[in-house]
């Protein structure tokens, strides 16, 4: 059983003021009054108030991870899972009501209202949310967030964030759909136009120049220019590590080491299944053979930010995408049996004799060829690497994130 939680956005969803009653974070307050409701009802639909799992990707990570994060929320989930979870850090309320609020105030015409909240209430909502400024962040309010970055502290388990097990992970390549391409062939000016384009955590472009053989990955929007492609490799490496794995990584080992996720497991999907419609770059689905109309999984391509949810949903077919070759609708298969795993057992292995009772032959057989997916160990890092014959490999990032200045001790 699902329930979609809604919750508000934009300037609806975090405005705050400074007048120490309206602090923003509307949207978490929504997320956890929808949670409090499946903890009173979900019985009623025939659901276990005890088994409660949340999950999200991207934006709706984030929102697990503050969830995690608020001492609102425990007690309300038992499991947690984080799919493409990016670096957001909350941000100190009066820093954020002078960089967003008074820009906002100042735009409505209500920064000199001796009632700016009336002000507000009164002013169009659409014309409000299609301001040139809009508050789209969490910040530190004091009530549901209380630091500017999860507190994973052992002395945090249950009493500031919530102790659960955690399954966490990303796609290999998430920044292929989300950076533009370089606009000419020249190395340097490509990264100081990435860097630019960064609003929090510039990549330290010395240290990337310095560097520039341990940032090739996948291949390039053209095969007519292996001079771009190779630019536009590095770019992208970068921005997935600086807004992606890094923190994914340092964050899960964080939470081995205190000890405040019991268990975390991670992974790193290398096969997607990218919507068409979201493919700017033309780079994010595989390659178009004679023999595969509908593109070769098997061939290189980049795996891209939200290319994981037609898998993890097994909508494939319902989505009205084409079978690009055999193991297209067993590997989706696959991943519903390992995310359901989770939610069910807290253990993302299938029990072969429950895939055995269904008859789920591929995934019993995909099971023993991948092995056991193993939690993080500290010592040890390592992740699962979802493709078809999936494998356990050790974290892949520690030498850019060090470079990037994000090593995986970073908060440790």
């Amino acid at each position: 059983m699902v329930v979609d939680l809604a919750y508000r956005l934009n300037s609806l969803g975090f405005l705050a003021l400074d007048d120490g009653v309206h602090k923003g974070n509307y949207w978490i307050s929504d997320l956890i009054a929808g949670l409090e409701w499946v903890q009173k009802y979900i019985t009623d639909f025939g659901g276990d108030p005890d088994k409660i799992m949340i999950f999200g990707e991207s934006a709706g990570a984030e929102s697990v991870q503050a969830l995690l994060a608020s001492p609102k929320a425990i007690g309300l989930f038992r499991a947690a899972i984080m799919q493409s979870n990016y670096l957001q850090p909350y941000v100190p309320i009066a820093e954020a009501f002078n960089q967003t609020t008074v820009p906002i105030l100042r735009e409505t015409g209500c920064g000199n209202s001796s009632n700016q909240l009336a002000c507000l209430q009164a002013y169009n909502a659409t014309a409000l949310i299609n301001l040139k400024t809009n508050f789209n962040y969490p910040i530190v309010d004091g009530t549901y967030l209380l630091s500017t970055y999860i507190n994973l502290n052992a002395s945090a388990a249950n009493n500031v964030s919530s102790s659960v097990p955690v399954m966490t992970g990303v796609n290999r390549n998430e920044a292929g759909v989300l950076i533009p391409l370089p606009s000419n062939t020249n190395y340097t000016q490509a990264l100081y136009e990435l860097a630019a384009a960064e609003s929090q955590d510039t990549p330290n472009i010395t240290a990337i120049l310095n560097n520039l053989a341990d940032f090739p990955l996948g291949t390039g929007p053209s095969n007519n220019n292996t001079l771009l492609n190779q630019i536009f490799n590095s770019t992208v490496r970068i921005y997935t590590d600086t807004d992606f794995h890094c923190s994914d990584e340092y964050t899960a080992l964080a939470a081995v080491h205190t000890g405040i996720w019991p268990q975390v497991f991670y992974y790193e999907f290398n096969r997607t299944y990218q919507d068409p419609g979201y493919n700017m770059n033309g780079v994010c689905q595989a390659p178009v053979t004679s023999t595969h109309p509908f593109g070769d999984p098997s061939l290189e391509y980049f795996k891209c930010h939200a290319g994981d949810l037609a898998n993890t949903f097994g909508t494939i077919t319902y989505t009205g995408f084409p079978e690009r070759d055999e193991n297209d609708l067993p590997f989706a298969a696959l991943m519903v049996d390992y995310w359901t795993s989770f939610a069910r057992t807290l253990d993302p292995n299938p029990d072969p004799g429950f895939l055995q009772a269904r008859g789920y032959w591929s995934s019993l057989n995909q099971l023993a060829e991948s092995g056991l997916w193993k939690p993080v160990d500290v010592n040890n890092p390592a992740m699962m690497e979802l493709q078809w014959n999936s494998a356990m490999r050790p974290f892949p990032d520690a030498l850019q994130c060090a470079i990037l200045g994000q090593p995986l001790d970073y908060l440790l």
